[in-house]
């Protein structure tokens, strides 16, 4: 039997019902030091017999972080369900290594998780050095935090007990992090002339509004889809993040007979409603747990801005409130409006300019909906729910899921969403732009043209590659002479340097 350590033998030794770990530890006798395998489609981080810790909880939880970090959703089962065991274990742990950094660490998570303090007086010096609570070496964390003198840390947790992700220094992340994206957003917008980036702008807005409702299998109408622009120009301003405005935001994207005005009060579940049974894929938090945990998610940004890396932020935002589902409908496009806020609120996007990631996301549909089941998938295995049955409540689905979720693989996707944005959509929707107003000066030299047939025109051929096809010539361009095809085509191909075989 494998020999299972840290957050997975305490998973074990005490039935805990946490979501699985992505990566799990134990130690193996055929490794030298330590190795990351895949086995079976489970990532193990394997040690050496060197490793093994003492077997009670203070021995597993000083191995689990140290080399596994924080996972607090684990460590409030823990101490919810080993309250009294975990009191004793760990006043004894501190008592006896007073200067233990995983100790001192340890002892803080709990009072900070429970709030229930424990029975020790004075029980760190005031001489010992601060160490912070996370390692950021490990995983994202503030920049600076909280000095808690009682034991000597410094609370750099990225949230609050209402609401705390995290999120694991891969070596993907870490590698987006120096490739600094912000600044490259901004060395691609500077080689383009100011009154161009405005309309480029009004372009994007639009853009991204008809990808997000694409996303979602809608095709508003004109007034639905000029709302959410409206809205994603009002990111801009860095407006706080409010229930009042949330509201506001549900009420932009539905059509008003949907409209709500507070958070839900009822259980809603995401599936499909087969003839013969409901299909549920996902069941949000419970009604009662919302108003808490939306209140932890909107505290955050206050918290955390311009004190973690802007995409991580972003992350914890968007996906912390797409999982809460606070209304019944509208969640999704909120979900991705809020990637802009918060980009926008921490500088990653230059005022005026939204990046067009819906379009990213639409482009990658089943890479979107595969992150967004890393945190739906293992939770819905736990839950129970009825959707026949609306008034029976749902169970498994408890808050300390929602409250304390590892978004590592969220991060990764949104970094490739936006590293695809900044790197080749952006200067790709900024050129097309800059095409069409060669390809229409130089159309509209040629022919006198129909009221928006010449826009048309441009757009038709260009998404053909340069040509124009015979059932568009049949359905539009019927009144066009051979000749005049022929030239207009080779207009468009010149003006957005199309090369035809």
């Amino acid at each position: 039997m494998p020999d299972f350590v840290g957050y997975s033998a305490l998973i074990e030794a005490y039935g805990l019902r946490a979501l699985p770990l992505v990566t799990r530890a134990r130690i193996d006798a055929r490794v030298k030091g330590r190795q990351r395998q895949q086995i079976g489609g489970q990532w193990f981080e394997l040690f050496e017999p060197g490793y093994q810790p003492d077997s009670g909880i203070a021995g597993q939880l000083q191995f689990a972080l140290r080399y596994e970090g924080i996972n607090l959703q684990v460590l409030a089962l823990l101490f919810d369900v080993q309250q009294s065991t975990a009191q004793e274990a760990l006043c004894q742990w501190l008592t006896s290594s007073p200067e233990s950094r995983y100790a001192r660490i340890a002892c803080f998570l709990y009072e900070w998780l429970t709030t229930q303090v424990l029975p020790i007086q004075d029980p760190v010096s005031t001489r010992s050095r601060y160490v912070a609570v996370v390692d950021s070496a490990q995983q994202f964390a503030l920049l600076d935090g909280e000095r808690v003198a009682r034991f000597r840390v410094i609370n750099n947790l990225p949230g609050d007990r209402q609401f705390c992700p995290m999120v694991h220094q891969t070596s993907y992340l870490q590698s987006m992090v120096a490739k600094d994206l912000q600044n490259k957003t901004q060395q691609v917008l500077a080689s383009y002339d100011q009154s161009l980036l405005t309309r480029a702008a009004a372009f994007l807005y639009l853009k991204e509004t008809q990808s997000s409702f694409e996303v979602e299998r809608e095709k508003p109408s004109p007034q639905r889809a000029q709302r959410f622009a409206d809205l994603l120009r009002q990111a801009d301003i860095r407006a706080p993040l409010t229930q009042d405005r949330c509201v506001e935001l549900q009420n932009g994207v539905l059509d008003p007979r949907f409209h709500e005005y507070a958070w839900r009060s009822r259980q809603n579940w995401i599936g499909k409603d087969l003839s013969f049974r409901a299909q549920v894929d996902f069941v949000p938090a419970r009604p009662e747990d919302v108003a808490s945990l939306m209140e932890g998610v909107l505290a955050l940004p206050e918290r955390a801005i311009m004190r973690i890396d802007a995409v991580v932020l972003a992350t914890f935002i968007a996906f912390g409130f797409v999982y809460v589902h606070p209304f019944m409908d509208g969640n999704g496009r909120i979900h991705r409006y809020l990637i802009h806020d918060l980009l926008a609120k921490a500088d990653f996007t230059p005022r005026g300019i939204v990046l067009p990631v819906s379009a990213v996301i639409l482009a990658n549909l089943p890479d979107y909906i595969n992150t967004l089941e890393q945190f739906s998938r293992p939770l819905n295995q736990l839950t129970e729910f009825n959707p026949e049955l609306p008034d029976m409540p749902a169970t498994g689905n408890d808050a300390v899921y929602y409250r304390y979720p590892d978004f590592t693989a969220q991060a990764e996707f949104l970094y490739r969403a936006l590293e695809r944005t900044v790197e080749e959509d952006l200067q790709h929707e900024i050129n097309y732009l800059l095409g069409f107003d060669k390809a229409y000066t130089a159309l509209n030299a040629q022919l006198d043209w129909p009221p928006h047939q010449l826009e048309i025109f441009i757009q038709v051929v260009h998404s053909n590659g340069g040509k124009l096809s015979a059932n568009k010539r049949k359905s539009h361009f019927y009144w066009m002479q051979e000749t005049e095809v022929q030239q207009a085509e080779i207009a468009v191909q010149q003006a957005f340097d199309l090369v035809i075989a």
